[in-house]
Order: structure tokens, then sequence, then C-alpha cells
């Protein structure tokens, strides 16, 4: 990996498919050469927050749903976007992070899946409480949400 290698969690990732504040740096992170990195559980909160834009928000048709999620679930399949194996080692560095701090479950999974990798990638989260703790833990940040 190196300077071009990109962790997304789920709130970053979802700018790619969902128009929001920072979709347009989301999109430049799919440009060129970049790697592209998720978690495996950000397959399951993906789809769940897709779910719950047609069924809470009723922001999605059910025909909108179905197009993103296939659009998501090819850019695994065709390997834009690469995922990161929820391992024991993982779920136990994940159990170390949370027993230090208080982090949700699922952050603090985000976190180990990163930090789980040989070269460490640019964390990319639109939340400014994890991206304080990812750059505590050693990992570069970015914030799509935030111009600059």
């Amino acid at each position: 990996m190196s300077d071009r290698s990109f962790f997304l969690d789920t709130s970053a990732l979802f700018k790619r498919y969902v128009s929001e504040q920072g979709t347009s740096a989301v999109e430049k992170i799919f440009i060129g050469e970049n790697e592209r990195l998720i978690s495996e559980i950000t397959l399951c909160e993906m789809i769940a927050n897709l779910r719950r834009l047609v069924d809470i928000e009723k922001f999605l048709t059910e025909e909108d749903f179905l197009q993103v999620k296939s659009y998501f679930l090819g850019e695994i399949s065709d390997g834009t976007i690469s995922v990161v194996s929820l391992t024991s080692s993982v779920l136990l560095q994940g159990l170390e992070i949370c027993s230090k701090q208080y982090v949700t479950p699922m952050d603090a999974i985000q976190l180990a899946s990163a930090l789980s990798l040989p070269e460490k990638p640019t964390f990319v989260c639109a939340d400014q409480k994890l991206l304080r703790l990812a750059s505590a833990l050693g990992l570069k940040v970015l914030n799509p949400a935030v111009p600059g």
C-alpha cells in the first residue's frame, strides 16, 4: 500500500452512492490507481443504511435501492473496492480499542480493520470523534465532509 491507499468507513463510503456533503471528496478517491478498502462489516452497514432510506426516510424508491445496492456490490466484485476480512485478530484488536475508551462496537471494528493492514492507509470517515481516535491510534485521517 502507499499514500494512495484509503480505508473508508461506512459514513464515508455512503457518500459514494448517495449524494451528500463530502461526496466530491469521496469521488476523488475513486479516480486513478488509488486502493480503496473497507471492513467486511461495512457490507451489512451499507445495505442496512440504504434500506433505511427506503423504509424510514422515504428518500429512495425500491428501484433506487436495488440499483444502488447492485452498483455497490458490483464495485466489490470487480475489485474497485477491496474488503478487509473480519478475522479473530481484527475482533481482538476491536476489543482492545473499546476496552480503553468508549467507542461503538462497529467503530472499533472499523478501526481495528484499518489497523490490521501491514501498511496503514488513510482512514476516511465523516465522524469527528472517530477521526480523532483513528489519529491517536496512528492512522492518517481524512474527513470528506470538510473542504480542504
